[in-house]
């Protein structure tokens, strides 16, 4: 691997080469942070150069990427380095399909103005060439970094998702530590599959043991997240497709993603920890609640939960350990009644399944024994089982589920949102 480049891209990664004037830098930087929450590696040379020959790392970032992104300026125009990213991925594949020219300013007379992309992206009538790419006026305020991340995720996944694909990785990279660049490691196991692999970032910054996103930052996220998703696969239905989720996240990224894919769809999910250790749904039957699971798993914990045939329209509900996170779920809901479901040691699919089957079953109870309406979700076990658990409560189960994450930095829980 060249020294300059700090991970190398396989083919059936979503990815994008940003290429730019540093006219536009403040800009193109803000669409990289908006590819990042689309699932689209974006290849910034201010992230991503580290050391050795420019000309050669360029060149070799450049034809690794699934696609090239221009962002065409009078600057861009001018820059030497800029016409020969643009050269690199002319020669790299064949057809145009590949690059996204991102016009800051007139398209026609941009393009007019430049041998190659007059070649390639003039229109035989002389004209329409801004239905190639995005065309930005500059009399129309400033530019949207989000409207054009999401132009250019749309090539991107054209690029590298079939529509007809059978699996898929999505990588959660949130969490850990060192920078967010290059491609993030994946299971030697995992990477052989050569999958088409969607990678979502929340940011540029480097990761944060336990980063949390909430607020606003996590409304934003997550929202984009869902469209992404549905964006880049389509709606997931017929036979059973492989989603593979990986990575270090926040748990309520993994549940937006087992929410996403519910057992209404055709997706069989695949959840892996930090160890390579991966739990599935594979073989479910769908469009049905899972069967066999225990209705009593769900046991009181306050007295509120314990008053015979009381109406409970609202629940709290702990999965985990009680006796490590008990105390602390109970101090962020001291007035709603608490029932918990222990969850033990998770080392394989049949554990995970009964485990999940065991909640489906409990929250029944509960709707059937106090007609509770709404679930307060406080998940304390492993993430990647949380995926399946998402996959299961559907509203077809509970009409209304809030996901409560820990703040470990406030010691205290928060509320995420789900689309």
């Amino acid at each position: 691997m060249n020294p300059a480049l700090s991970g190398s891209y396989p083919a059936h990664v979503v990815s994008t080469f940003l290429s730019h004037s540093s006219v536009n830098g403040a800009l193109v930087e803000a669409v990289a942070q908006r590819l990042g929450r689309r699932g689209v590696l974006a290849w910034l040379d201010k992230n991503e150069l580290k050391m050795g020959s420019l000309d050669t790392a360029l060149k070799q970032a450049v034809q690794q990427q699934a696609t090239l992104t221009i962002f065409l300026s009078e600057a861009s125009l001018n820059s030497e380095w800029c016409n020969d990213e643009l050269k690199w991925a002319i020669e790299a594949q064949a057809g145009t399909e590949h690059l996204l020219p991102v016009y800051l300013g007139d398209p026609l007379k941009l393009v007019r103005s430049h041998p190659l992309l007059r070649e390639h992206f003039l229109h035989p009538d002389g004209d329409r060439v801004n239905q190639l790419g995005f065309a930005y006026q500059q009399n129309s305020g400033e530019p949207d970094p989000d409207a054009i991340a999401q132009k250019i995720a749309a090539t991107a996944y054209h690029r590298s998702i079939p529509k007809a694909w059978t699996e898929v990785a999505i990588v959660l990279d949130q969490r850990g530590s060192g920078p967010r660049c290059g491609f993030p490691e994946l299971p030697a196991n995992i990477a052989r599959l050569q999958a088409p692999t969607l990678t979502f970032r929340p940011s540029a910054e480097s990761r944060q043991m336990r980063e949390l996103l909430t607020g606003d930052d996590w409304e934003d996220m997550v929202t984009t997240l869902e469209q992404s998703l549905s964006n880049a696969l389509g709606t997931v239905r017929g036979e059973p497709r492989k989603v593979r989720v990986l990575g270090n996240a926040q748990a309520g990224l993994v549940w937006a993603v087992g929410r996403h894919f519910d057992r209404t769809t055709g997706a069989a999910l695949y959840g892996y920890d930090r160890d390579g250790l991966s739990v599935t749904n594979q073989g479910q039957i769908r469009h049905t609640p899972l069967p066999n699971g225990n209705p009593e798993s769900a046991q009181p914990v306050n007295d509120t939960a314990r008053e015979p045939k009381a109406k409970l329209p609202t629940v709290a509900l702990g999965i985990g350990s009680q006796q490590r996170y008990g105390s602390h779920v109970q101090a962020a809901m001291p007035d709603l009644p608490l029932f918990w479901i222990e969850s033990g040691s998770i080392e394989n699919s049949e554990q995970a399944m009964a485990l999940v089957a065991n909640i489906v079953a409990s929250v029944e109870r509960l709707q059937r024994d106090y007609a509770t309406r709404e679930l307060v979700l406080f998940w304390t076990t492993a993430n990647h089982v949380a995926l399946l658990a998402a996959a299961n409560l559907t509203t077809h189960v509970i009409p209304k589920l809030k996901f409560m994450e820990r703040d470990h930095a406030k010691a205290a829980y928060v509320h995420l949102s789900m689309p």
